[in-house]
């Protein structure tokens, strides 16, 4: 090969931006070019352009009209990599993360999903606070929709014509005496959570418990799933900001480990 075979070989820091590259190339399908792989990574252009000559003799990289693209080889492994997944991939893909979560905010934390029939979610997976004083969920569990960060999650993120539907056939009976049940209300809520990227609930569905929820992005850029930090809204109120950040980490690693890029 070119001089892409000494940056192979340069060490960790090369290793992590040939990563870094494949990780630009797969959020951008459409390619993109050297100045702003660059501009991304923080690279030199020609640290770069010998990575990508290395790439491209492997198959893991393409030059075409200008821009790169990744190579059908870099395509080839992805598909074995899902292949190689379990069923329940998202379940097993959230338990450390789960677990790191709670532990780290001292909180509940839930993988929750949209139900099959899509009227309400469910807790997938559980990992309880070790505090006395805790909310404790159980697997299976149905939860509305409406007053659920988990739910607004999915009213957020998914499909605007399914949104509308769900909007549109809802009937928003409260859980709790703090449960929003006003439609324009829980749109206004719902566009709040579009823009911030959390969810946060103060006993609308259980009564004295605050909830954070993110959303979970797979490979094609659908959210499939919300995490859920759920505790004494005594103790976490104080804390949202920090809480909240925590969360959306979590659901940034989460997601890529499902495959997701951000563009």
């Amino acid at each position: 090969m070119d001089g892409g075979d000494v940056a192979f070989t340069a060490g960790p820091r090369s290793v992590g931006r040939v990563l870094a590259l494949l990780g630009q190339l797969a959020a951008t399908p459409r390619g993109v070019s050297l100045a702003a792989l660059s501009a991304a990574t923080g690279a030199p252009k020609t640290s770069l352009l010998g990575l990508l000559r290395g790439l491209a003799a492997e198959g893991y990289a393409v030059q075409r009209d200008g821009v790169w693209l990744l190579g059908p080889e870099a395509v080839g492994l992805a598909r074995a990599i899902l292949a190689a997944q379990p069923a329940d991939d998202l379940v097993t893909a959230a338990r450390p993360i789960l677990e790191r979560l709670a532990d780290t905010a001292g909180e509940s934390a839930m993988l929750s999903v949209l139900a099959p029939d899509g009227k309400a979610m469910i807790y997938a997976d559980k990992v309880e606070s070790r505090t006395a004083l805790r909310f404790a969920a159980t697997v299976g569990d149905r939860r509305p929709i409406h007053c659920t960060g988990a739910g607004r999650v999915m009213l957020a993120f998914r499909p605007a014509a399914w949104a509308e539907a769900w909007l549109k056939e809802a009937r928003l009976g409260p859980v709790t005496a703090a449960s929003v049940t006003q439609k324009r209300e829980l749109r206004r809520l719902v566009a709040e959570v579009r823009e911030r990227g959390v969810a946060v609930t103060l006993g609308e569905a259980t009564d004295g418990v605050a909830g954070i929820s993110g959303p979970v992005f797979d490979a094609r850029g659908e959210v499939v799933a919300s995490l859920v930090l759920a505790g004494p809204i005594a103790r976490m109120e104080p804390k949202l900001k920090d809480l909240s950040r925590r969360v959306t980490e979590a659901c940034r690693d989460l997601s890529r480990r499902l495959g997701h890029r951000s563009r």
